[in-house]
């Protein structure tokens, strides 16, 4: 039995090597942020739009990062005579991005969409620095 297990798990991850890719490189990866424009916390309607044009891109970015260097989860769970007492979970993600652009940028009732893509040959260079 064990030996079956082993082949399995050495079978599973060869197919894993460093060298292949996450992503194909010919096809760009999209993003998109949005924010309310209603809750953002300025009075003045015009700084409403610009804080929530802010907000969307900078949540587009997010989600770019979230895709390339992936999501760090973390949760814990505390029981009191085998009674769920409370949960909670934690994401967080960590990254540099290179090269983004942004595709659109626009009020949709009120909520601030942006659109943002990403070409991975051209991040990889920026990345190596050519």
């Amino acid at each position: 039995m064990r030996s079956k297990f082993g082949l399995f798990l050495l079978v599973m991850l060869s197919g894993c090597s460093a060298q292949s890719p996450l992503f194909s490189k010919s096809e760009p990866l999209h993003a998109v942020g949005y924010a309310p424009i209603s809750l953002q916390s300025p009075s003045n309607y015009q700084q409403k739009l610009l804080h929530a044009m802010r907000a969307s891109k900078m949540d587009a970015y997010r989600e770019l990062t979230e895709q390339l260097g992936g999501v760090m989860s973390s949760s814990s769970s505390t029981m009191n005579s085998h009674v769920l007492q409370d949960g909670t979970v934690s994401n967080s993600s960590r990254g540099v991005v290179r090269g983004a652009q942004v595709v659109n940028s626009y009020p949709d009732g009120d909520m601030y969409i942006t659109e943002l893509k990403l070409d991975l040959n051209r991040y990889e260079k920026l990345r190596r620095g050519e």
